[in-house]
């Protein structure tokens, strides 16, 4: 569990960093995204690649303390799964919402789309599902307190 909550930590940090170095060009359309320079690009990139990163780490993080909670049993736990567990434990307020971020990250890993309007359709669900992220961390931080998890 420490070595998840450490990678969180890292990720979460690197992710605040890139949310406000792209925070001023901030809402990028269509019509800008071709047009960004080449040093604000690399950033938006590094910002929707800290995304994807901080995004599998959380949900990294949710299926171990899923299985923890579930006294260590081993199973294989789909995406949806482990957001009802989580979801039932608390720490998530909404599967939906989750579950956006979720998608907004498979996204991001598996789609590169050249149609402008698509690229920025992508920046825009990383963009708004990044207070998703934050709060997520800020949850299971709370929840690995409560239940003494890292206690040894």
């Amino acid at each position: 569990m420490r070595e998840y909550c450490g990678t969180c930590e890292r990720l979460s940090k690197g992710f605040r960093e890139t949310a406000s170095l792209i925070a001023p060009l901030m809402p990028i359309g269509p019509d800008r995204i071709d047009a960004l320079e080449l040093g604000d690009e690399t950033l938006v990139l590094a910002y929707l690649k800290r995304f994807e990163q901080f995004e599998d780490a959380l949900h990294r993080t949710l299926k171990a303390i899923s299985k923890v909670m579930e006294h260590g049993r081993i199973e294989r736990l789909t995406s949806v799964d482990v957001t009802r567990r989580a979801h039932g434990l608390g720490i998530l307020e909404s599967e939906k919402i989750w579950a956006d971020a979720v998608r907004t990250r498979n996204a991001l890993a598996h789609e590169y789309p050249l149609n402008p309007a698509k690229r920025a359709e992508q920046i825009a669900a990383a963009w708004n599902s990044r207070k998703t992220l934050d709060h997520t961390w800020s949850a299971i931080i709370r929840f690995i307190d409560e239940e003494r998890l890292l206690d040894d």
